[in-house]
């Protein structure tokens, strides 16, 4: 795969820069829809926004299987420490320097309970760095002034939003959040998996395309090249 952003459904996705692999929520492996082989693939890091079983996912049999290193908030971190992964705890708002570039967490408006039951800390988005290129994944979150702090202060490239309301955001509010949090390109994600998240991703790419905002509507395994 070329150096870039590889939609594998859900609210996963699989950076590619150089000799570096990042995952972000790898809730995939048992996704018909989606052709990812983790054994083919490089894999050198897990990034994790909160610990509900459809973004923790797969994280275990992915890091036994590649040793990638698992970053996430910390709570969530010495779970996965607990599991025996390669794992390092963060905490909220400071940027973590990678092999890649950096991670920073940042605020989510949402729970965050480990696949155990237990808590697992505060809920995030991640601001990643790679390579110069600024992603930001916003996790699952409701609408808040947040994302113009975040825009102001970092100025992201490319923004993955969730659309599918009931957990998160739906497309009024996330249309909201695209406009303060001011990205260039845009990737909706967490909509239409299931009944319950039905969302409709024309209207999000119509209303950011009237604000001169590209928006890519990304079936799974579709790549976005850098």
């Amino acid at each position: 795969m070329a150096d870039g952003i590889k939609y594998l459904g859900h609210s996963a996705f699989y950076i590619k820069s150089g000799e570096y692999g990042i995952l972000i929520d790898p809730w995939f492996l048992h996704n018909p829809n989606v052709t990812f082989d983790i054994n083919r693939e490089k894999i050198t890091h897990i990034i994790l926004t909160h610990g509900h079983s459809d973004h923790f996912g797969d994280t275990v049999n992915i890091a036994k299987a590649t040793n990638a290193k698992v970053i996430a908030i910390f709570e969530t971190a010495i779970f996965c420490q607990k599991m025996g992964l390669n794992s390092v705890g963060v905490g909220m708002g400071s940027a973590i320097p990678t092999d890649f570039g950096s991670v920073r967490f940042l605020p989510a408006t949402h729970t965050n309970s480990l696949p155990n039951g237990e808590y697992g800390g505060l809920a995030a988005s991640v601001l990643l760095d790679v390579d110069g290129v600024k992603i930001f994944h916003a996790g699952d979150t409701g609408l808040t002034r947040e994302f113009e702090l975040i825009g102001k202060l970092y100025r992201p490239y490319y923004a993955m939003l969730p659309i599918g309301g009931h957990y998160t955001m739906g497309v009024e509010e996330a249309i909201i959040a695209a406009e303060m949090l001011n990205a260039e390109e845009y990737i909706p994600m967490h909509y239409n998996t299931f009944d319950v998240i039905a969302a409709d991703p024309i209207e999000f790419k119509t209303a950011l395309e009237e604000m001169g905002k590209t928006c890519h509507i990304m079936p799974a395994n579709e790549v976005l090249t850098f």
